[in-house]
């Protein structure tokens, strides 16, 4: 091979592999940036504590103090407590009337911030520090509010489905609720980058594998999901359900979009709590 050949081979070499690397980096932003919406906020930009909570700081394994919201009914821990896990945008406000319902239904609840969000220190950057934090979280309420374990409903919308579903393996618990569950990672970039070649959704950091990992939930599943839900689409929520051992639920909201509240108020928030009460068909 003649010098000019050689030279122009390892060129062409260079450049593949700058573009290959330039992808995989474009494409870890990308996961990173569609995963995470976080909106920091002191206590001032928080506003005053709704009725009925109160301030709570809890550490992770890994040394950050992670902010929540803390509704109790009374001066003991009430029959059943929700640990609430949110989706990827905004913070504990934008899902404080959903937790206030619980509250309202008797059930003590937990509301607490992933790492970067709200008043949490840190910043969230992938699968990994969600499940920190979601221990985190369940580590405060049995261990330093002294809360049963399997007295704790884990609830989880959207983003927070995937942790809830985590948490679900490893602890003992009265039910899971799944709102607007994302199936796998891979089956939502299916849905909404159909043109990715599907060897690229193993190169991302996240797998989110809900229906693979259902299954070995250690209490009752419920899953809700809007039927016109259009950033999530209701057949994650099908699928995750189907993969479920009994006892299990499906309830499908008709007309309703990912923020169930909008079209149904908070009748999915009754609904789930009817059944953490009662888990069954």
């Amino acid at each position: 091979m003649s010098r000019r050949r050689r030279v122009f081979a390892v060129a062409s070499t260079l450049l593949v592999a700058a573009i290959a690397t330039g992808g995989f980096l474009g494409l870890r932003a990308l996961e990173r940036a569609m995963t995470f919406r976080p909106e920091r906020a002191d206590a001032a930009r928080l506003g005053p504590l709704p009725a009925g909570a109160r301030d709570v700081v809890f550490g992770t394994d890994d040394g950050l103090a992670l902010h929540g919201w803390y509704w109790r009914s009374g001066d003991k821990p009430a029959p059943l407590t929700v640990l609430y896990a949110h989706g990827n945008a905004g913070n504990v406000l934008r899902f404080a009337e959903g937790a206030a319902r619980f509250l309202a239904l008797g059930y003590d609840v937990l509301l607490y911030d992933y790492r970067g969000y709200g008043r949490s220190e840190g910043t969230s950057e992938s699968e990994a520090t969600l499940n920190l934090d979601a221990r985190a979280a369940h580590r405060f309420l049995t261990r330093e509010q002294g809360v049963p374990p399997a007295s704790i409903a884990l609830y989880g919308y959207s983003l927070g489905t995937t942790v809830s579903t985590e948490l679900a393996m490893s602890v003992s618990c009265k039910a899971l609720v799944l709102a607007a569950p994302l199936a796998s990672a891979s089956a939502q970039a299916t849905d909404k980058m159909p043109w990715l070649p599907g060897f690229m959704h193993g190169l991302g950091v996240n797998r989110f594998d809900t229906v693979g990992k259902i299954g070995r939930a250690r209490c009752p599943v419920m899953v809700i999901h809007g039927d016109r839900d259009d950033l999530i689409d209701v057949a994650h929520g099908r699928a995750v359900h189907a993969a479920a051992r009994d006892p299990k639920k499906l309830m499908i909201a008709a007309g309703a979009g990912h923020i169930l509240a909008r079209t149904i108020g908070l009748t999915h928030i009754d609904a789930a709590a009817a059944f953490i009460r009662a888990p069954g068909p």
